[in-house]
């Protein structure tokens, strides 16, 4: 399995994930379909469908024309305000595209419909991938514009019970400024610090790779994802502690995540990177 990363608009992702036996194709989160389709020409695949996360212009906004362009195209995802939808998908549902399993997974929180996706193929030594949108992100999560912080506590929690090993290809890049916030939240924190300078010293992904880690660390997208730090509070599910101090009463959450391996260390305390 191949994920190329596409940065696009000021700081969105979209992807292009490659069955390399089959050359078939799947793209995440369209918003600039000429850019995908200079790579999917590039990579020489046959692009079958389209996995969006939620309905946000950021996210969905090319679909009408990547359906234009391409007939018979699906464009699928859980909230029927996407554009150009095709079919509407159920949690957990599970696609095929080639070897590549796809399992989707409703998150609610930053918005009623939102879905992510995980990905894997079977006997393959490449990790599985999973594709969270403004679910999850790295040091934060996405605002809870339509749902509750309980429901965003609940789709974190739920990501948390994938395996260690899963890769997490975000939907942001808003690294620096998270982890910049999440270091006023707590000063004193070195997993937070250590983090920062990791961020501040490594280059934005321009490429692609294997799921595997070619992606200049793709799957914390080396800077990657975030939503702004107003609407991001740097807290683990687990840590109650924090979750009391929010000073908002409908707080619109963030995570303090490195990667999914990271969601299961927490035991009273913050998570480690």
């Amino acid at each position: 399995m191949k994920v190329k990363v596409i940065p696009v608009l000021e700081d969105n992702y979209m992807y292009l994930v490659i069955e390399e036996l089959t050359r078939e194709a799947v793209a995440v989160d369209v918003a600039v379909p000429k850019r995908l389709l200079e790579i999917v020409g590039r990579e020489g695949v046959s692009l079958t469908a389209v996995l969006t996360t939620h309905h946000h212009w950021d996210h969905a906004r090319g679909n009408p024309e990547l359906a234009r362009l391409r007939p018979g195209l699906a464009v699928l995802g859980a909230d029927e305000r996407i554009f150009s939808l095709t079919r509407r998908l159920a949690h957990g549902e599970e696609l095929r595209f080639g070897a590549i399993h796809v399992r989707c997974l409703l998150t609610p929180g930053h918005t009623s419909g939102h879905m992510s996706y995980f990905l894997w193929e079977d006997d393959c030594p490449d990790p599985p991938a999973l594709f969270s949108g403004d679910a999850l992100l790295v040091a934060g999560c996405g605002s809870c514009l339509e749902g509750s912080a309980q429901q965003m506590y609940q789709s974190l929690a739920e990501l948390g019970t994938l395996p260690p090993e899963t890769k997490v290809f975000c939907g942001h890049e808003h690294t620096l400024s998270n982890l910049e916030f999440a270091q006023k939240v707590e000063p004193c924190n070195d997993h937070v610090r250590a983090k920062l300078s990791w961020a501040k010293a490594r280059p934005l992904p321009g490429g692609g790779g294997r799921a595997s880690g070619a992606l200049r660390q793709a799957p914390v997208m080396t800077r990657a994802c975030g939503h702004s730090r107003r609407g991001t509070r740097t807290m683990c599910p687990q840590c109650p502690r924090l979750w009391a101090r929010s000073a908002s009463t409908t707080p619109s959450c963030g995570w303090r995540e490195y990667g999914i391996g990271t969601l299961r260390k927490a035991s009273g305390g913050l998570v480690e990177g």
